[in-house]
């Protein structure tokens, strides 16, 4: 009797995993296609093109709608930035979909420990939504002020 419900136990803890697996999946497609086709990038940095002695960068407010398109030229002794700058855009997109995913998931978590009955604090500590907003964000603002000092 004990075999059975350890196999219904088991069962249904895989579902639920599956479930969350799907779930998060789902977050994580929904965040790339933000930040990658939507370019909705929060005070963020677009690359529009790209030349030999200059790049045009779409620049973008806190809520990730267009503010301006910014063209940089630099002599050739400083075409080094240019590829530093696009470096930057990449990495600041990256960390961007990481974020949007991990703060997703985490509300999704936190959402769900509250409607089982847990605590609120203890649903706010068991869906890491406090770290899934704060690591990925370090990395964002740090390049974002890389690509404002070479922009300078």
């Amino acid at each position: 009797m004990t075999k059975i419900n350890n196999n219904n136990k088991f069962i249904s803890k895989l579902k639920k995993f599956l479930a969350f697996i799907l779930i998060s999946s789902i977050f994580i497609s929904i965040s790339y296609l933000i930040v990658y086709k939507l370019s909705i990038l929060p005070n963020g940095y677009d690359i529009e093109e790209v030349q030999k002695d200059y790049i045009a960068l779409r620049s973008f407010n806190i809520i990730g709608v267009e503010k301006e398109l910014i063209t940089q030229s630099f002599s050739e002794h400083e075409n080094w930035k240019i590829y530093e700058i696009e470096y930057e855009v990449n990495r600041q997109k990256e960390f961007l979909w990481l974020l949007f995913s991990a703060v997703t998931i985490s509300a999704f978590l936190l959402i769900y420990k509250l409607r089982n009955g847990l605590g609120f604090w203890n649903a706010v500590v068991g869906s890491n939504i406090i770290l899934a907003v704060l690591l990925p964000l370090l990395p964002v603002i740090r390049s974002l002020n890389r690509i404002v000092d070479l922009i300078a």
